[in-house]
């Protein structure tokens, strides 16, 4: 026979957190100290969220070192979070002239194209930067994008400028170039830098050790002016097709989702309230000894469009809790069984997935043994901007609010899932959670 398990254990109604450990803000390399300081501030700002702030410095160390390829970076970053894609494709494109197999660049790139709807283009990015590390769990998850998108929606794609793809006939600029050179047009380093774009692409073979040094910079330079008119095309493009825009990183398109409906994914009405009002789960005790504990769940959908699957992934959490072994109080041994309903008038327990902010560097809550389990999805952790969490980590979050909801409280085990700090959380679409 079912009865409540409130003869068994007992049950308090309290409000347990799961907490986010420290984040550091990544170390600058073979710098002077000047700069060290100015790439600390900037990524202070950066952190903080405090975007704007943080390119103004960025762009003060540019000036002290034009080259330096981390500044480069992160400066595409910051701009990529303002959605200011054009420009952080620049300073992306910067960095990879220098450093072709940067994963971060790489991903950078991809997410400006796909922001563009140049899905094509942001696929090659993002597979070259899977070829690179296949297991990173940001790359993945958008070279997945990536294979999903193309098909999805059909689009013109911009022709993309020749210094793109593989060179076998004289471009037009280059004839017109000696052209102008014949006729006194114009000076011989430009038509030498033309001369070495044949050499570069295996057109002409000549010998040009006397000006290698100066070609090479006119040729980058080139090339750069190339790639900012080539993206002065796509936005034109986007404009007059009115293309819809599937983006990359979803995150603050999920904030949206849930800022707009925000009662139907937030329960945090019931949180004040308490968990007195809950049915308390039911048990039977079988021929074996063992109590066996019924919790049923009420599992609030997630909206629309979203990614990462975590209603799917909350199965991995039940096996995990439905493998252990517990004590009842009169020290018998218990299992608990979690069964799915629709109805919140029958179910112990309630569980969502929020984005809102519960609390500093607090991943998730939930009442005690019946009530409330709440999941954060993401955080402003990473690089300051609302960042999704990946899967894996959301996962571990509810298991352990999940454990709180069948009555567990914190363990001193570091190990221990029901210890109050996680060590990693891992964004799924943060480019600083990329390491090369």
């Amino acid at each position: 026979m079912k009865k409540t398990i409130s003869c068994l254990i007992l049950f308090v109604s309290l409000v347990t957190t799961l907490v986010l450990s420290s984040i550091n803000s990544p170390a600058f390399a073979n710098a002077t100290d000047d700069v060290s300081e100015l790439y600390e501030t900037a990524n202070k700002h950066l952190q903080n969220g405090e975007l704007r702030e943080a390119i103004s410095v960025y762009d003060e160390i540019l000036v002290i070192e034009p080259e330096n390829t981390d500044t480069m970076l992160m400066k595409g970053i910051a701009l990529s979070n303002l959605d200011r894609h054009k420009q952080s494709m620049k300073e992306f494109y910067k960095v990879l002239e220098k450093e072709p197999n940067n994963v971060s660049a790489m991903i950078g790139m991809g997410v400006g194209f796909g922001s563009f709807g140049e899905y094509k283009a942001a696929a090659k990015y993002f597979d070259g930067a899977y070829m690179l590390m296949p297991n990173n769990h940001v790359v993945k998850n958008y070279h997945d994008f990536a294979e999903t998108v193309i098909e999805k929606y059909p689009y013109n794609e911009v022709e993309q400028p020749e210094f793109f793809g593989t060179v076998e006939t004289v471009p037009s600029w280059v004839k017109n170039t000696a052209g102008w050179w014949a006729n006194d047009q114009i000076e011989d380093t430009e038509f030498l830098t033309s001369i070495q774009f044949l050499v570069k692409n295996g057109l002409l073979v000549i010998e040009l050790s006397d000006t290698e040094e100066l070609t090479n910079a006119d040729n980058a330079d080139r090339n750069r002016w190339q790639f900012a008119r080539y993206l002065d095309r796509i936005e034109k493009t986007v404009k007059e097709d009115l293309r819809y825009i599937e983006y990359p990183n979803p995150s603050n398109d999920v904030i949206k989702k849930f800022m707009r409906d925000y009662v139907v994914w937030n329960f945090e009405q019931q949180i004040d309230i308490g968990n007195s009002a809950f049915p308390d789960p039911t048990f039977e005790l079988k021929d074996d000894g063992t109590y066996y504990i019924e919790y049923k769940i009420y599992i609030n959908k997630q909206p629309h469009g979203l990614p990462l699957d975590h209603v799917s992934t909350l199965s991995s959490s039940f096996k995990h809790w439905e493998n252990e072994e517990f004590k009842a109080t009169d020290e018998k041994p218990a299992k608990i069984h979690f069964v799915i309903t629709n109805s919140k008038q029958d179910a112990n327990l309630w569980v969502t997935w929020v984005v809102r902010d519960i609390g500093e560097n607090i991943l998730g809550h939930a009442n005690l043994g019946k009530g409330i389990i709440e999941v954060v999805l993401g955080g402003y952790g990473c690089d300051g901007n609302f960042q999704l969490f990946d899967v894996e980590t959301v996962e571990t979050i509810m298991t352990h609010e999940l454990g709180h909801g069948v009555g567990l409280k914190h363990s001193s085990n570091s190990e221990s899932i029901m210890y109050p700090v996680i060590k990693e959380t891992k964004y799924a679409y943060c480019l600083l959670d990329i390491s090369n």
